[in-house]
């Protein structure tokens, strides 16, 4: 499916579902679905009609499953069109609705597809409910190796990296909020994309993909709605003067009325800077020694000499890396450089912005420790002129769902916005909870202490490990033998299952380095299994 209108719309923070494959809907067999009722034939044909729109559109989720819904109300035992209308909750703005037909789905006919497991797993994870997801996900992956021959790489990987995000969760959320979050009311949120918040004074601006008039496309303009003592009035559109662009983004206010803002085309996308004087746009300007023809640059942020920005140019750890540069000699900026690793991930990192200061640096990324899709975290300048190690900014700031865009202005307001809202992207703000200062008590106006109460400990699901199968045999096999068939270093395990004994070496976390060390091993014939809680799963019942 072709996601070029959501790259060029979201600016880089696009969050498509991961897909193991091109997402395509299950098709519905006429004779499984079509009963003596009268209505049956019409019904069928809205489930046809919604298939084919999600193949022309995928973004067309909204429409799909009101189609869905129609035929649903003629038959709700159908396995496919369940399916089908859990995958378009998944894509929609109504997650959390996708768990319920995945479900009847699988308990309709558990074998409809490989990844159904994933799938379910996914959308117990934007309902945070992350014990239950990583279940789910680890049985995707038990009868993906179940499966003889070559497996779906992708997939396995797709829920290892799913379960990690789960566990980042369970973590996350567990300890003390430090922020709190409100949503901003209905003059900035809409029923459509509502992103870039950015703060000058007591003006307000963002971006929106709200149409313009009932008639008119969703395409992405900036907004600007006054501040005072009653909260946000007057929302406005700002005509900046880009030519033949559609799609136009504020990311940063950049100093003496002075806006970057991202542009975007097809194959490409420019930071420009323009300067509003006397409530009046000057003409746009890219910002020289940044852009580049083969590359699309974002999200960029100035904090005194230096200059932060997004590109997935030639140089990058993934598809999209923090680069900066400096003020050199004539006011030009110096070549860019990647800002390392200890930033920058193999997944995409976006929507970079440095405080006026320079002491703080934001950033939103679907590595580290991330929760779900983009995370937003948090560095701090050292002494030495680099940055900490980023740190991820907690629950409820983050959430399963797309957090980005983190602006904070120089009067120390913070704003965010994330996916997880009704209208699809949202802009909330956030304050930093301040603790009350625990007060001195004399030793004869203590409290006696608390009995402690001891607590049940919290289930965690299991790991998965995956070992390297070397021998199986109906009788034990001597040491002489296994130390023919294998003369490596690795401890040979011995377990007795199912009337069988196995031989397996190796415990590794990921499959791919499982399938390394098995091509690796010199062992012909050896394949990956897995075990849970330090046990054999015997893949024969799954």
């Amino acid at each position: 499916m072709n996601f070029k209108n959501i790259i060029l719309i979201f600016i880089f923070s696009l969050f498509c579902i991961p897909q193991t494959d091109a997402q395509k809907l299950l098709s519905v067999k006429k004779s499984e679905f079509v009963t003596a009722s009268d209505k049956s034939p019409l019904a069928y044909s809205k489930i046809k009609k919604a298939i084919d729109l999600f193949e022309e559109d995928a973004n067309s989720t909204d429409q799909c499953i009101a189609l869905f819904l129609e035929a649903y109300k003629n038959n709700k035992g159908n396995a496919e069109l369940n399916y089908n209308l859990g995958i378009c909750y998944l894509f929609s703005n109504q997650k959390e609705k996708s768990t319920k037909y995945l479900e009847t789905a699988y308990q309709l006919n558990p074998m409809l597809s490989k990844d159904l497991c994933f799938y379910i797993g996914l959308s117990y994870q934007y309902r945070s409910e992350f014990n239950k997801a990583i279940e789910l996900f680890n049985k995707n992956i038990e009868n993906e190796i179940k499966i003889k021959g070559e497996k779906n790489k992708n997939l396995i990987e797709l829920c290892e990296k799913h379960i990690n995000e789960c566990r980042n969760g369970i973590h996350l959320q567990s300890l003390p909020a430090s922020y709190s979050i409100s949503l901003l009311n209905d003059k900035v949120n809409s029923r459509f994309n509502d992103l870039n918040p950015v703060k000058v004074d007591h003006v307000f601006y963002f971006s929106s993909q709200r149409k313009l008039n009932s008639s008119s496309k969703s395409i992405e303009k900036v907004y600007s709605v006054s501040t005072d003592q009653d909260g946000f009035q007057d929302v406005k559109i700002e005509n900046i003067p880009f030519d033949e662009i559609l799609n136009v983004a504020l990311v940063d206010c950049i100093g003496n009325n002075t806006f970057a803002f991202y542009a975007g085309i097809d194959n490409g996308g420019d930071i420009y800077t323009a300067e509003k004087k006397d409530n009046k746009w000057t003409a746009v300007k890219a910002i020289k020694g940044v852009n580049t023809l083969s590359s699309r640059e974002a999200s960029a942020c100035i904090a005194g000499n230096e200059l932060y920005f997004v590109s997935d140019r030639s140089g990058s750890y993934g598809a999209c890396d923090i680069f900066f540069c400096t003020k050199i000699k004539g006011g030009n900026w110096s070549v860019p450089k990647n800002i390392g690793l200890h930033i920058n991930t193999p997944f995409d990192e976006a929507d970079v912005f440095v405080t006026k200061d320079g002491k703080e640096l934001f950033f939103n990324s679907k590595g580290h420790n991330s929760m779900g899709g983009y995370d937003i975290f948090k560095c701090e300048r050292l002494q030495n002129g680099g940055w900490s190690d980023p740190v991820n900014m907690g629950a409820p700031v983050n959430s399963p769902y797309n957090d980005i865009q983190y602006f904070k202005s120089d009067d120390g307001e913070a704003f965010f916005s994330s996916e997880r809202g009704a209208g699809g992207y949202d802009i909330y703000s956030t304050a930093k909870i301040v603790k009350p200062a625990k007060e001195t008590l004399l030793a004869k106006e203590k409290p006696a202490p608390k009995k402690l109460v001891p607590q049940a400990p919290k289930q965690v699901a299991p790991e998965l490990i995956y070992r390297i199968q070397i021998l199986a045999c109906k009788n034990a096999a001597p040491a002489e033998e296994l130390y023919k068939i294998y003369s490596g270093n690795e401890v040979i395990a011995h377990q007795f299952l199912s009337g069988w004994h196995k031989y397996a070496i190796g415990q590794f976390k990921t499959y791919r380095k499982a399938e390394q060390f098995k091509d690796s091993c010199g062992v012909s014939g050896a394949f990956i299994v897995l075990f849970k809680n330090g046990e054999p799963i015997d893949l024969s019942s799954l």
